[in-house]
């Protein structure tokens, strides 16, 4: 195998030639150069305007391969450019492009296997000659070259490709030469229409299709002694079909793909079938090309060729040693990632301790502190799977950052690996997030991950860093700046960001738009992501559940309780929370099922919130998931098929629902804010039950835990709750007073239904206030108690526009207009009787 040339090279070469010769217009040499450079280099650069789209087309890291195997992949660039003048040898006319000059070079230039001598030494000529060199031609009596010939500088990336070309052209024997004709023949021959297009009768292309030489002798040797002579010179062209690469040209292909794959980006089937055939036809490096088909198949969810791949891998990195893409050491923690991604989450974690162990022995602390904060946030999400082996500081107690993040931040920072020091400090601050720690510490924690992120150009921590400050914003109550957030990161996103990151700020930005009801805006930010990455099976996933989230979200609000149900538990996984999943011991040809765990939560919260808005809505009739399989009766947390879902029967449906939720949801590690919402599921279950005295003391147990940690979103919630029970015992001016205090910051937080049902409310109140001001006392003067009557009841009308209002943005507008409309109509008859209404 050749280590630069190859066909795809000539046809650069070719270019060169052209921009050498000045048979390129001066408008058009630096797009070309540009070109030409951006196939050698491996640089990467946002196109800024309409001609450099071409460019990024080449920069990107597996388009590469269009070059490799196709000649007319250079055809769309070429075409725009018109040549500088026609060369005599090639006739080509005044109008012709470049693509034409190009293709006129290839087919009448390189006529024959002799030819490829003097079009490398016409090539060396181009070549800036050294002191040494010049200083030799002037002692040998050789003049200088030309002072108007266009020399390249072999230190440029141009003038190093010519020169390595050159150099590996001379040291080609006879048969590789033969090898490298028959390559470039196969290679050029696409182009046959073009050459014809041309010269539709000037030249035939018959005589230049193979070999001129052979062409010419054979009215000498006769057609079988021609034959007799092809067949053994050039025996490969009829059996190989294979695209021929240089070891050069592949194994930066495989380079390039295996970046892509390791961001989360999947190449079109297309492209993936070209470079297999690019790399069937050459002899790569064996380990690059295990390895990328490792991460291909681990992307598209075969479990069982990921797994084989990566026994093969490592066996070859044991045997290779030295130049592999990882040490042998990190195979335990390689086959730990692709099993906590397809679910087998007794052997990820056994994997992941011997990637422990191997890093200790091989003082490979980097892959030692990797471990460390996986199974510092595997012991986080799934600890139940963890107890069981009794592992000191990883058994999901509050102590384990004390002693595990400040020792993985303090060895990062003695190695100078200042992104395993950003990584856990996101961690910490992610957990201290869901611990219910004092915001500023999560806020010092972001900050501090923030500035070492930018300090030290770890842009691929970015999506990790933006996902976790829009949790916190939202949970302190600022949803509008996490969107804000979100949409920044959206817009100007590294393309060394890993997908699935960028997916995780997608998801949590469609969230911020649903709970706002803008439930468009939710599917659009999902629909924007770039398709490369959704061709990866877990981020298609994580798509498609939280689009299903979204969908059963919108159907709740409107009341299509049975569509709802179709959502929760026929399209989404219901296998149960991740804390509680069964263990895999059967190897799956597809990926994972399971949910994020934090989408998890919310699926079965929201589950609940839809049974028991059926029970208060009081519909009948059956729910849309009775005709399920039966297989899935009981088994997850989100209820079985069966539940009874009318009337008082949706309310045990929703208890059994939140009590299965709540088993399986882990206390001793579980994020606080959903233990606190799952207490307000319960508050709610307990208020329409008619348990008011149950509900209040869970609530006020609540309220103090959410003023504790300043989770204001859900201290709106409870302070709502509060007050409409307020106003079903009588007390209409505690619930004012309460409902007052909340409203204008129940607003800044964006969910437009908590808001709006503040309002609503908070209009009750106005009118009970209204109706007690009507059964006052006798001495009260009529005048005085009519008027405080309008004053209430306008006040009730305004805040019933207002609720309506919100009740619109979030998407159950058409809920609660019946309801809306006869209080209105409530308040519209009072006014009539005390003379109208005020404000």
């Amino acid at each position: 195998m050749r280590r630069f040339i190859s066909p795809g090279r000539i046809a650069l070469l070719t270019l060169v030639d052209m921009y050498c010769s000045e048979a390129i217009r001066d408008k058009d040499d630096d797009f070309i150069l540009e070109l030409i450079a951006c196939y050698v280099t491996d640089t990467y650069a946002r196109p800024t305007n309409q001609r450099q789209r071409y460019l990024a087309r080449w920069q990107r890291a597996f388009l590469s391969v269009d070059l490799l195997g196709h000649l007319h992949s250079l055809r769309p660039a070429l075409q725009r450019c018109f040549i500088a003048f026609a060369p005599p040898s090639t006739d080509v006319p005044l109008c012709a492009t470049l693509w034409d000059d190009l293709v006129a070079r290839l087919w009448l230039r390189l006529t024959a296997l002799d030819d490829l001598g003097p079009f490398f030494e016409q090539l060396a000529m181009y070549i800036a000659p050294t002191y040494a060199e010049l200083r030799a031609h002037r002692d040998l009596g050789i003049e200088d070259p030309p002072d108007d010939l266009l020399l390249l500088d072999r230190r440029s990336p141009v003038g190093l490709m010519v020169y390595q070309a050159c150099s590996e052209f001379q040291q080609l024997s006879f048969a590789h030469r033969c090898e490298l004709w028959e390559d470039f023949v196969r290679y050029r021959n696409p182009t046959r229409t073009d050459f014809k297009i041309l010269w539709p009768h000037d030249f035939g292309v018959d005589d230049l299709l193979f070999d001129a030489v052979l062409t010419q002798g054979q009215a000498d040797w006769g057609a079988a002694g021609t034959d007799a002579v092809a067949r053994v010179v050039f025996d490969r062209m009829l059996k190989d079909a294979a695209v021929s690469a240089s070891h050069d040209e592949t194994e930066k292909l495989v380079t390039m793909l295996i970046e892509r794959e390791r961001i989360g980006f999947r190449p079109t089937p297309v492209l993936r079938d070209a470079a297999d055939a690019v790399i069937r036809g050459a002899t790569p490096i064996p380990s690059q090309a295990t390895f990328y088909r490792l991460l291909n198949a681990w992307r598209m969810g075969d479990i069982n060729t990921a797994y084989d791949q990566l026994h093969r891998y490592f066996d070859l990195v044991s045997r290779q040693g030295v130049g592999a893409a990882f040490g042998y050491n990190v195979g335990p923690m390689n086959k730990g990632v692709i099993q906590r991604d397809f679910g087998e989450h007794s052997n990820d974690l056994l994997s992941m301790l011997d990637a422990v162990h191997a890093g200790r022995e091989a003082r490979d602390y980097n892959s030692l502190r990797f471990a460390l904060l996986w199974l510092y946030m595997y012991a986080r999400v799934l600890p139940r799977h963890i107890r069981p082996h009794q592992l000191q500081g990883l058994a999901g107690e509050a102590t384990d950052g004390r002693q595990v993040l400040p020792y993985v931040r303090d060895d990062a920072d003695a190695a100078q690996f200042h992104g395993h020091h950003a990584l856990a400090t996101l961690l910490e601050a992610r957990v201290a997030i869901g611990d219910g720690r004092p915001p500023l510490f999560a806020k010092t924690c972001l900050h501090q991950a923030s500035r070492r992120i930018v300090q030290h150009g770890e842009a691929t921590l970015e999506g990790q860093l933006t996902s976790t400050r829009m949790l916190f914003w939202d949970r302190m109550g600022h949803g509008p700046l996490a969107v804000v957030h979100g949409r920044v990161f959206m817009r100007t996103r590294h393309d060394s960001v890993p997908f699935d990151d960028a997916v995780r700020v997608a998801s949590r930005l469609a969230l911020q738009y649903a709970q706002s009801g803008q439930f468009a805006h939710a599917k659009a930010v999902l629909d924007q992501l770039n398709p490369e990455g959704l061709t990866s099976l877990k981020p298609q996933g994580m798509v498609r559940h939280v689009l299903t989230y979204v969908a059963a979200l919108q159907a709740v609000r409107s009341h299509r309780f049975d569509e709802a149900a179709d959502l929760l538990l026929r399209r989404l996984p219901t296998a149960g929370y991740p804390s509680c999943a069964p263990t895999r011991v059967d190897r799956q040809a597809q990926g994972p099922s399971q949910m994020d765990p934090d989408l998890a939560a919310q699926v079965a919260l929201l589950r609940v919130a839809s049974l028991t808005r059926r029970a208060g809505d009081g519909s009948d009739g059956s729910d849309a998931a009775a005709s399920d399989d039966a297989n899935r009766t009981g088994t997850g947390i989100l209820g079985g098929p069966g539940d009874d879902t009318s009337g008082g029967g949706s309310l045990v449906a929703a208890r059994d629902a939140l009590d299965r939720f709540e088993a399986a949801y882990d206390k001793g590690v579980g994020d606080l804010h959903v233990l606190l919402q799952i207490a307000l599921a319960r508050a709610a279950l307990y208020a329409s039950a008619g348990r008011g005295l149950r509900a209040v003391t869970l609530l006020l147990h609540t309220l103090q835990a959410c003023l504790r940690r300043r989770y204001h979103v859900l201290l709106w919630e409870t302070v709502g709750a509060v007050a409409r029970l307020l106003v079903a015992e009588g007390e209409f001016r505690a619930a004012r007073t309460l409902l007052g205090l909340a409203l204008p910051r129940s607003l800044e937080t964006g969910h437009a239904e908590t808001s709006a049902l503040l309002y609503q409310s908070l209009a009750d109140a106005c009118m009970g206030l209204a109706g007690t001001e009507a059964g006052s006392s006798p001495n009260t003067p009529a005048a005085k108690q009519a008027g405080r009557m309008k004053q209430h009841m306008g006040r009730a009308w305004w805040y019933l526009g207002q609720a309506q209002a919100c009740f619109d943005r979030a998407g159950s507008g058409r809920t609660v207009a019946h309801e809306i409309t006869m209080k209105r109509q409530v308040i519209l008859s009072v006014a009539q009787q005390v003379g109208g209404i005020g404000v």
